[in-house]
Formats: C-alpha cells, sequence, structure tokens
C-alpha cells in the first residue's frame, strides 16, 4: 500500500474514539454507502450505531495499516500509545482478521495502556460489524483469562462476564448464518460457568436448554445450533447434582416423569410394566425403560429420570421439527445424534444403573456387547420400552418421510441406514 497520505485521517479516528467513549450502550459498526462531502464528517452516530462513509474506507485503512507496519519496523517506537490505540482502533475495526492488530492490543492491555473490560465493548462492536472474525472471538477469550488472572480485577463478578458472552454468541449466530465460531464461543462461556461457578450451574444449564429451544426451532436448516444443543444434552443427561441447593421437589420428578410415560405409551406392544409404578421412580421403574432386568437397586432414580426427560424432550422437538418442516438434513442429522445417545444412554444403564459420559463415546466392540445381549437376553427385554417407542416413532416419522416428496425421503433412507448400522432397527 502506498497511500498512506490522508490528511483527515487522524481527525476521523479522534471521531470514532470520542463515539465510543461518549456511548457506552453502542451496539454495532456499518460502513455506509456514501460519496465524499468535504464539508461534512464520514462519521455517522445514531441510535447506539456507529457507522462510517465508504468513501473514507480506503484512504483511513491504507493510513492506520502504514503506520502500524512502520511501528513494527521500529520506525515509531517512541510514539505516543494514545496514539497507537488509535491507529489499531481504525486497524481492527476496519478489518479484524488481520492477527497482528489484535497482538498489538494485547500488548497495550499487559501494559495497562488499554482497559480490558473497554476492549471487550468494543470487540463485540467489531463482531457486529464482522460475526464471524474468528480473531475477535480468540480476542475475547483472552481478556477473559487476563481478567480473571489480573488481581487488580477482583471485584469481576462471573455470572455476568458469562452472560455477557452468551449475548454476544447470541448476537453473532443471529447476524451470521452458520456461525461456528459463535457457537464454539457459547460453548466456551459454559464451560467458563461450569469451572468458576459451580453452585448456580444447573440452573443456567436448564436456563440456556431452554432458551436455545426457541432459537433451533426458528434455525432448522443451521446445524451449527443443534450441536450446540448436542453439547448443552450431553451436560444434561450426565449431571447428577449434589449439593443441598439441588434438593428435586416432589412436583418436579412427577413433571419429568409424566415426559417419559407419554413417549413410551406410544409404544404399540403391551407397557403395562412401565404403568404399574406410575406412582414412584425407582429401580423397577428404570429397568423397563432400558431393557434391563435386575434385582440391584439403582441410586439417583429421580435425578435419572430427569436426565433421560431432556433427551425425550429433544426427540419430540426433531420429530415436531421435521414434520413441519420437511426436507432439512441438519435435523435428520441431528436425529442421528439422538439416536446414538439413546444407545448409550441404554448401555450406561445396563452397566452403571445411571447415566455416566465415559460410555457415550462407545466404541464398536460396546456395540457388538449391546447385540449379544439381545440375542442372548429374554425376547420380551431384548428390547427396552425406550428403544421400542424410538422404533416406533421412526416408523411413523419416516412413512411420512416417504410421502413428503423425493429429497425427504432421500434423507429418511440415509437415517434408516445409519439406524441399521447401529442396531437399532429389525
Amino acid at each position: 500500500m502506498q497511500e498512506d497520505v490522508f490528511p483527515a485521517a487522524e481527525k476521523i479516528l479522534a471521531d470514532i474514539e470520542n463515539v465510543l467513549e461518549k456511548d457506552h450502550n453502542l451496539i454495532g459498526f456499518e460502513i455506509i454507502p456514501a460519496e465524499d462531502n468535504e464539508n461534512k464528517s464520514p462519521v455517522f452516530h445514531a441510535e447506539n450505531y456507529l457507522g462510517l462513509a465508504s468513501w473514507s474506507v480506503q484512504p483511513l485503512f491504507c493510513y492506520v495499516y502504514n503506520r502500524l507496519l512502520d511501528l513494527r519496523q521500529s520506525k515509531y517506537r517512541r510514539e505516543d500509545p494514545v496514539k497507537i490505540s488509535r491507529w489499531l482502533l481504525g486497524a481492527v475495526l476496519l478489518n479484524p482478521d488481520i492477527s497482528t492488530f489484535w497482538n498489538m492490543k494485547r500488548e497495550l492491555v499487559k501494559n495497562r495502556r488499554l482497559d480490558p473490560m473497554q476492549e471487550l465493548r468494543f470487540s463485540s462492536i467489531v463482531l457486529y460489524y464482522k460475526s464471524k472474525c474468528f480473531e475477535a472471538f480468540v480476542y475475547r477469550r483472552w481478556l477473559i483469562k487476563f481478567l480473571l488472572t489480573d488481581t487488580s480485577q477482583s471485584s469481576i463478578e462471573i455470572e455476568t462476564l458469562v452472560r455477557n458472552e452468551i449475548k454476544v454468541a447470541t448476537m453473532t449466530a443471529n447476524r451470521y448464518c452458520s456461525n461456528n465460531h459463535a457457537w464454539c464461543h457459547r460453548q466456551y462461556a459454559v464451560g467458563l460457568f461450569e469451572t468458576l461457578a459451580k453452585e448456580n450451574f444447573y440452573s443456567f444449564l436448564q436456563n440456556e436448554w431452554e432458551t436455545t429451544n426457541n432459537w433451533c426451532s426458528r434455525n432448522v436448516s443451521d446445524y451449527s445450533g443443534f450441536a450446540y444443543r448436542q453439547f448443552l444434552l450431553k451436560k444434561l443427561l450426565f449431571i447428577y447434582p449434589r449439593n443441598d441447593e439441588m434438593k428435586i421437589s416432589l412436583d418436579k420428578i412427577a413433571r419429568h416423569r409424566t415426559i417419559v410415560l407419554e413417549y413410551v405409551k406410544n409404544d404399540k406392544r403391551e407397557c403395562k410394566n412401565a404403568f404399574v409404578y406410575s406412582d414412584t421412580v425407582n429401580s423397577e421403574f428404570l429397568c423397563p425403560l432400558h431393557g434391563v432386568r435386575s434385582e440391584k437397586k439403582a441410586e439417583d432414580c429421580d435425578q435419572t429420570v430427569i436426565n433421560l426427560s431432556y433427551w425425550i424432550e429433544e426427540c419430540v422437538l426433531n420429530e415436531d421439527l421435521i414434520k413441519t418442516f420437511p426436507g432439512h438434513e441438519a435435523l435428520w442429522c441431528h436425529r442421528r445424534f439422538l439416536a446414538y445417545s439413546l444407545l448409550a444412554l441404554i448401555n450406561s444403564y445396563k452397566k452403571y444403573f445411571q447415566y455416566k459420559s465415559e460410555i457415550f463415546d462407545f466404541n464398536q466392540t460396546q456395540r457388538h456387547w449391546n447385540r449379544e445381549n439381545k440375542v442372548a437376553g429374554d425376547s420380551a427385554m431384548s428390547r427396552g420400552l425406550l428403544e421400542e417407542a424410538f422404533h416406533i416413532h421412526n416408523q411413523d416419522l419416516i412413512a411420512q418421510a416417504k410421502r413428503s416428496g423425493q429429497h425427504q425421503n432421500f434423507l429418511a433412507e440415509k437415517f434408516i441406514k445409519y439406524l441399521m448400522n447401529n442396531d437399532l432397527e429389525q
């Protein structure tokens, strides 16, 4: 780049900086198509949005790029840090995909020349403009780590910090379809909450489950959202809270037990053994569901039923979406995960009489173990009520898919092959 002479550059950068300093509720940044007007500033500020006239973008970026490049080559080593941060402000705002600029910002943060909290706010404005900018997400995670290890920031509230990251991830996912970077960042926020705020993690997880239910129902083609649901489901399936705050009310147990019974009662064969214990949650209730014959008493039966109900809720939601919005491959791919999860839950309960995460990534040997149990066991118990109900629901779903056109039929056939490969169809 040779165009480094732009007399108005410093004035434009100062105007942008003033907007950021004055408007603490600034939401985003946009480039506004506009012709050059020498008598008017190219910086726009209205209703918590920052705009820059398109005519000024190229000369302004060339100006800051060359200044920062010279800085890296030691030509401006004694330059005022305030001016350097202003150059970086313009460079990152206009082209946030250059990692060198973010690294220079990191240096200023470590040297106490930039406020990390203000940088979090600034990077969210950048992400409004470039919602799939990987460098911006990485920078936010670095800032959070810096804040958590910085002794001068002892007043940081973890829950507030995490919920802000959830807000940013939601905004970027809404602004850019199939934004895997946004959903991965949301997973990072959940992991941070789990590590640093364990006492409130379960309620936080349930809130995320309900919130993303609505989002995925409105974005049925976006598999990245369903992948996040899978991440949450794995957390909810294998969580067994132990502290006193997580005592389960009888109403909650009854509500989740009803979800389970409503799902398996669609089974076309006799389900009497599931309903004999309709007022109790114990091993005699859970064993028929998983196709297990045992006199051993399981622990945490109430929590196991609650965890199982989340899998059933997702199955029901998935079925409703496939029927309502036929032809979306993301929904069928998500159903494969649910089938995979069912096998994991069955195998886990057979082995531990509760759900454990280590069985989730079961290998081919364990699948053979599952098949052998089906062949060797009593025929009435070879398929538990859960598996039988899933089979019946699949039959109904596949039958409707075959009536819904060639593409939907193609997706259903692929799903059938997946079931057969995993011993879920007979």
